[in-house]
């Protein structure tokens, strides 16, 4: 977990970009032969449809309803660190 915990931080900490993000964590998510259906997956996996409804160019939002910029997308992220954090402390 700390690796995802690790880039939501950056994420969150404006040290990379929106792009960074979504191509690092959706790599590693889909990558991760470890990640046990449980509190930490659906975190994640809710995680995973914010970042696949991101999109980069704002002329191509449709509707704002299904689709993200990447200000949306780091209230997402922030949200899905703190849930994550807080598992683990416990």
């Amino acid at each position: 977990m700390d690796k995802y915990i690790k880039l939501l931080e950056e994420f969150v900490g404006n040290k990379i970009t929106a792009d960074d993000f979504e191509r690092r964590f959706i790599k590693m998510f889909k990558g991760d032969k470890n990640l046990q259906i449980g509190r930490e997956f659906k975190i994640l996996d809710k995680l995973f449809a914010d970042v696949d409804a991101y999109c980069s160019d704002p002329d191509l939002i449709e509707d704002p309803r299904f689709d993200l910029d990447g200000v949306q997308l780091q209230v997402s992220a922030k949200e899905a660190l703190n849930m994550l954090v807080k598992l683990t402390a416990v």
